[in-house]
């Protein structure tokens, strides 16, 4: 005759089994959610200077830009000026 293995189940340790896993996943998933937010506020922060610098760059070359134009209009007025009088007298 052969002999028959039984295999017998512990729902025991069965459920201790699973409230092992269960408790690693959620101590896991803290960590991860944890690290997560910890890296998004460091790159918030980034964001935020990077934000402001770019803001005070393009005041910067805006002011240039203007500054530019307002000589290249008194340039443009003076040369009309002196057009005209060479024009017409």
């Amino acid at each position: 005759m052969a002999n028959k293995s039984t295999n017998k189940i512990d729902i025991e340790t069965i459920k201790d089994s699973t409230k092992n896993v269960n408790n690693f996943i959620l101590d896991t998933t803290e960590m991860i959610v944890d690290e997560t937010l910890d890296r998004t506020v460091a790159w918030q922060n980034v964001a935020e200077k990077a934000i402001k610098g770019g803001f005070k760059l393009v005041e910067t070359q805006t002011d240039i830009s203007f500054k530019i134009l307002e000589t290249l209009k008194k340039q443009w007025i003076k040369g009309q000026k002196n057009f005209s009088e060479r024009m017409f007298n």
